[in-house]
């Protein structure tokens, strides 16, 4: 059995022996590394239509056509759900079983059709890795929202961009609040072990958090919604400011535009401000942060 990696603050050092995980080998297998090749193909693929788009404009001022041959077959919303989702599922379960464990929870062994039959145990990234992912995640969105408006785009071209932008801008938020309860959960372990005498830590179940957070995980939900409503209202009023009156529409488009902006700013702020806070609150849930557990 592998022993988790001593220098992990949040999951090993930080837990102690509530933190060693008993699966998961770590180590990466051919068939993980192989689907890892193709999902970086796969995604440098989706990229390409506009990648050279915007090559050619910034170069050039030139414009080419990339809705034939093979680039239009890229370009295909076919081909990006139906080869992204495989290669999706096959990578998660890949990682998943690499880091960690899906089994029969211990509670619900017996016992006919099960709340919860499912219980998987994984072992937590390091803080630098976790906020490695967040700054990728971010920067990688920023650029795929971003660099279409440094030329004049067609939407035909770049909406593969837009739709990875629109599935990594909540990822990111969801990142956020994972990397804020982890660490709250570090925090609020540290101090419960030091009350204790043996280092140990009672946990006590309230059953409101424990079906929020560890069961439905809302609180990453909630993050991870607002963060893409956060950057959307951010991006309307930013067009609102910067692109001429006359090319963005007319006077009912700009109203629109404005209340749409503002709704979704007033509703992402306050909502991402909730979803951090109630990622503090995992504690409440009485469970494990390594663990979770099916919904049915």
């Amino acid at each position: 059995m592998d022993q988790p990696n001593a220098s992990n603050m949040i999951g090993y050092a930080a837990l102690g022996e509530d933190g060693r995980l008993g699966s998961g080998s770590g180590r990466p297998t051919v068939a993980w590394w192989i689907v890892l090749v193709l999902c970086v193909l796969y995604f440098l693929a989706t990229l390409l239509p506009g990648a050279l788009t915007l090559v050619a404009w910034h170069t050039s001022q030139e414009r080419i056509d990339v809705s034939d041959g093979v680039l239009g077959a890229i370009n295909s919303p076919y081909l990006f759900s139906w080869v992204g989702m495989l290669l999706m599922c096959a990578m998660w379960i890949l990682e998943y079983t690499r880091r960690g464990s899906i089994g029969v929870s211990k509670r619900q062994r017996g016992k006919k059709a099960p709340h919860g039959g499912f219980e998987s145990e994984i072992r937590l990234l390091s803080t630098p890795s976790h906020l490695a992912w967040l700054t990728g995640l971010a920067v990688l969105a920023a650029a795929l929202l971003g660099l279409p408006w440094t030329i004049d785009w067609d939407f035909d071209v770049f909406f593969v961009w837009f739709l990875w932008g629109a599935l990594i801008t909540p990822v990111t938020g969801a990142v956020l609040g994972s990397l804020v309860k982890k660490t709250s959960y570090a925090h609020w372990y540290r101090r419960q072990a030091a009350k204790n005498p043996n280092g140990r830590v009672v946990r006590e179940a309230q059953p409101f958090w424990r079906a929020f957070s560890y069961r439905w995980r809302f609180d990453l939900w909630i993050c991870g919604a607002a963060m893409l409503m956060v950057v959307v209202g951010a991006a309307i009023w930013w067009s609102l400011a910067n692109v001429p009156a006359d090319d963005f529409g007319d006077a009912d488009d700009i109203r629109e535009a404005t209340t749409a902006g503002i709704a979704l700013l007033s509703v992402g702020v306050p909502a991402m401000v909730f979803g951090l806070w109630a990622c503090t609150q995992f504690w409440r849930s009485g469970e494990d942060i390594r663990t979770g557990e099916s919904a049915t």
